[in-house]
């Protein structure tokens, strides 16, 4: 209906599964590879979950343009079946030949075992994939389960993937179900889009349908976003009516009033975002904003402050932290750096940033920061959101349901815990994201992740907020306790010394033919001359010079044969002790 207004070729906003409107966010191009590794991987479970419109199908789609020739999929759509009709299922689409009168578990089990083993001497992998699979019955994941036990010497036979909800992670964590969540090998749970994929999505979805001006204004994105919280499901159908409310209204940009009726119509809710709310309303809060402004505005200029305010400009923020931030408060990292409809919001944002820049010179009481960071977020006192998050980095996905305890579940994923006490030195020395523990006399204890570490200042994130401060701000609030996490190598239990043997021995002594090309025979035995190697190394980067191989010893190693762990990207930095 609005197409030919705004110069569409088509709608943009359909909810229909067009391959040509395919927006892969980076959490997206992440789930695909978690599946694609799980095809490749050689049995066991994979695992994939998300809310509902995150694009869980999306990803399905688009694994299935890009499978393997060497592999033979079992796609079920409808989960709501029994085992008999299961097998059934996969026999079809498999092409394996069956009475249609069969109700034996055996006879389809052994029609399965026959295609399995054949596919596997033909060098083909066979891939049973299920959406939507929070829907399956106990039971029946129980018979998915016994099918892994179909397996060679080398191999098992069949890998299967299961897609759904978050509730399939709740099934899974039923006692009865403990034997298939062990042999879950990857899990990934999508999440929805930020605020930065927002616009890029709505971008991209008009760009395809042949628009490559704007189209909604800046603060529109904004509330389409929070809204939608970034499902894109929701983000289409926001959008569709918001375009064909600015259409019946001859307006040729959406804006925040328009949007805020698309999400009454679609929701059925009022958004508290106004663009330019009622005069009575707006001289409410402007004459006394007024009057603190040209008081702070005074005060900044007979102390210096008015020059820098006006030359920090939200353009100086560093570009990869813009993308950092999904929503923002005042200490927000997306309040500064977020462009979006520059043009009819210039003058407006023009004095945001100043009058943000001066605020920033009045002193806030560590428990005003501490608001600011959590904004109406719940407060993460046990610090499992912290390890969520932290968790995340390294690529697992971690939901504290699944284990209270975060280190034990980390190794099942070959992850060391490391946590006590410390200061910044030791972290940038490290060079590991890190959950950091905090307190305020009125908040309390809070757990927040430390994501990087730039000059004297810090990004980090608590809960789905991630903020950049200065380190001497956030100093008086940090208790000195933190915990990370760090890769282990192969065999490594516990530190070890002179005379050792062991697949970790053979790890450290091919990094050192690797780094310093002194060939060390034999490569298994933890020689004098590796512990003395080992001691002039732990001199060099800062750690205790015993000879001994540890996990902080490890950790430096891995910062130089490990390029693809997490790291706090330390640059120019200036340590205060």
């Amino acid at each position: 209906m609005y197409n030919d207004f705004f110069g569409l070729k088509e709608t943009p906003f359909t909810i229909a599964p067009d391959p040509r409107y395919l927006f892969m966010s980076e959490r997206h191009r992440d789930a695909l590879a978690h599946l694609l590794y799980g095809i490749g991987a050689g049995g066991g479970f994979v695992l994939l979950t998300g809310e509902v419109g995150t694009g869980k199908t999306t990803v399905c789609r688009c694994l299935l343009e890009q499978l393997p020739a060497n592999v033979r999929l079992a796609y079920i759509l409808n989960p709501k079946l029994n085992a008999i009709e299961l097998m059934a299922t996969m026999c079809d689409e498999l092409g394996i030949e069956y009475d249609p009168r069969e109700s034996s578990l055996k006879t389809f089990t052994d029609l399965l075992s026959r295609r399995l083993l054949d596919n596997h001497e033909q060098g083909l992998n066979t891939v049973l994939m299920i959406d939507e699979a929070q829907n399956l019955s106990v039971e029946v994941l129980e018979q998915i389960r016994l099918l892994t036990n179909l397996e060679t010497n080398q191999k098992k036979l069949l890998q299967i993937i299961l897609i759904g909800q978050p509730e399939l992670q709740e099934l899974l964590a039923k006692k009865e179900l403990r034997q298939l969540a062990q042999r879950i090998t990857a899990r990934y749970h999508l999440r929805p889009l930020s605020l930065n994929e927002t616009k890029s999505y709505l971008e991209h979805r008009l760009r395809i349908a042949g628009v490559m001006r704007p189209v909604f204004k800046g603060k529109a994105i904004k509330l389409i976003h929070k809204a939608s919280g970034g499902i894109p499901r929701l983000i289409n159908v926001i959008s569709d009516r918001a375009m064909l409310g600015a259409f019946a209204e001859n307006l040729h940009h959406v804006d925040v009033r328009t949007v805020n009726k698309a999400v009454s119509e679609v929701l059925g809710e009022k958004t508290d975002m106004a663009e330019n709310g009622s005069l009575v309303n707006h001289w409410k809060w402007a004459v006394p904003t007024l009057l603190v402004g040209l008081t702070l505005g005074v005060t900044a200029w007979s102390f210096g402050l008015f020059n820098d305010a006006v030359g920090t400009s939200s353009e100086q923020q560093p570009e990869h932290i813009a993308q950092l931030a999904d929503s923002s408060q005042a200490a927000s990292i997306n309040e500064q750096t977020t462009k979006v409809g520059e043009t009819d919001e210039s003058s407006i944002k023009t004095n945001d940033v100043a009058g943000e820049n001066v605020r920033e010179n009045i002193s806030k009481t560590p428990s005003e920061l501490a608001e600011e960071f959590w904004g109406e977020q719940s407060w993460d006192r046990s610090g499992a959101i912290a390890s969520q998050n932290l968790l995340a980095l390294w690529g697992v996905s971690y939901l504290p349901f699944q284990s209270p305890d975060a280190c034990s579940f980390a190794a099942n994923y070959g992850l060391g815990c490391d946590q006590g006490m410390t200061d910044w030195k030791f972290l940038s020395q490290l060079n590991r994201p890190a959950n950091l523990k905090f307190t305020t006399a009125q908040g309390g204890d809070f757990w927040g992740t430390l994501i990087e570490i730039q000059d004297q200042s810090v990004v980090m994130q608590f809960g789905e907020n991630q903020v950049m401060i200065e380190r001497k701000k956030i100093n008086p609030m940090w208790t000195g306790e933190y915990r990370l996490f760090w890769k282990k190598p192969a065999g490594f239990r516990d530190p070890v010394g002179i005379g050792s043997r062991g697949a970790e021995i053979i790890w450290l002594t091919n990094f050192i033919e690797m780094s310093e090309g002194i060939t060390i025979e034999p490569d298994n035995v933890f020689s004098e001359q590796v512990a003395d190697w080992l001691a002039l190394f732990q001199m060099e980067h800062g750690l205790i010079s015993d000879g001994i191989l540890g996990k902080h010893s490890i950790m430096m190693i891995n910062n130089l044969a490990e390029p693809s762990i997490p790291k706090l990207f330390v640059e120019r930095l200036q340590v205060e002790k």
